[in-house]
């Protein structure tokens, strides 16, 4: 009998868990979202610079932040060829940047980031890359432009990279028009993005590099 009672008040918890869980998945989902991002880039720095990754959403808003008086020097990072054999059949990060600017008809002047290692494979890599031009260039402040979602990891490791230099990190998140933070579960992307950010993360938080066990080359 108690075995009896006991079944039936675990299903009812997990019920009564699930219940609510449904019933507050409006809060709780964009709240979790929320603990990814980061927004403080602020005018008058030295340099923003677009970070690779979704060009379309990225390149947008650097451009916007260019516009708005943000920084007058715009920067792409250096990417490592995904496939050295097809590479040249596609548009580079600047090629790419350089022809939305022209589509939205900006004077924009985009520039290189160098790549210390022959093309960056992670942000750990961009920061790395951003760090030792920032001191060739006495930069004070910089803005880097990433993704909403990946925004307060990328901030992370810039500033986990940046730690011992006198240079300040901000960071601005691109938005995108398949999902935001109050509807993320309901498409692919959006539960994929979140995800990766739930994976990736805590990496972050106990690595100073990208770690050994993976492999991006």
């Amino acid at each position: 009998m108690r075995v009896i009672r006991w079944t039936f008040g675990m299903l009812a918890l997990v019920i009564a868990f699930l219940l609510a869980a449904y019933l507050l998945h409006p809060i709780l989902l964009p709240g979790y979202a929320r603990f990814f991002q980061k927004q403080n880039a602020t005018k008058g720095a030295d340099a923003i610079i677009c970070l690779s990754g979704e060009r379309t959403t990225r390149v947008v808003e650097s451009l916007r932040l260019w516009n708005q008086g943000y920084s007058n020097e715009l920067f792409v990072t250096s990417e490592k060829p995904r496939n050295a054999e097809f590479s040249k059949l596609e548009l580079s990060h600047l090629q790419f940047a350089e022809a939305v600017a022209a589509k939205m008809k900006l004077e924009a002047s985009w520039k290189v980031l160098p790549s210390l290692t022959g093309g960056a494979t992670s942000t750990f890599d961009e920061a790395k890359d951003a760090l030792a031009y920032a001191k060739q260039k006495n930069w004070k402040r910089i803005i880097i432009v990433t993704d909403e979602f990946h925004t307060g990891r990328a901030f992370y490791a810039f500033n986990k990279t940046f730690a011992e230099s006198k240079v300040r990190v901000e960071v601005a998140g691109a938005v995108n028009e398949v999902f935001s933070i109050n509807n993320w579960w309901r498409s692919d992307r959006g539960i994929m993005a979140y995800l990766g950010e739930t994976i990736k993360f805590p990496i972050y938080l106990l690595w100073d590099s990208e770690p050994e066990m993976v492999k991006n080359n």
